[in-house]
């Protein structure tokens, strides 16, 4: 525009002038321009900051809903046994008259599962002493 300017001017002491405006107007274009990829760098770090911090949620969430299903798993059978030994049909009663029986179906509904559950904990641990062999 500043070049239109310059051709339609017939005063050709004000070319000087304008040339001078048109290289001010080049000056602020690139700053402008370094500015704006600044501000796209300044950005992009912001939102590698957002996300790492997004993932850090992310893995006290995971921590804390397996801890939860860890408490779940445990009060599952305690569940059922409540339940279990809570029905008042003739039947049971008459099938669970002794303490054996209810070792077998009481303890043994308790223990199996949390033996279950010791087991799976046991294999999904991370195995530490290779770990630490290798940091050394």
């Amino acid at each position: 525009m500043v070049t239109t300017i310059e051709r339609a001017t017939e005063a050709p002491q004000l070319h000087p002038y304008i040339r001078d405006v048109q290289d001010h107007l080049l000056l602020v274009n690139e700053e402008v321009a370094a500015q704006r990829d600044l501000l796209g760098t300044v950005l992009e770090a912001n939102m590698a900051v957002i996300s790492v911090e997004q993932n850090k949620i992310s893995v006290r969430q995971n921590a804390t809903v397996e801890q939860l299903t860890i408490l779940a798993t445990v009060f599952l059978p305690l569940t059922f046994v409540t339940g279990f030994f809570g029905q008042n049909f003739g039947w049971l009663i008459r099938h669970l008259d002794g303490f054996p029986a209810f070792v077998v179906y009481g303890i043994g509904g308790l223990v199996v599962p949390l033996v279950l559950l010791f087991v799976w904990l046991r294999v999904r641990a991370p195995d530490t002493s290779a770990a630490a062999l290798d940091d050394h």
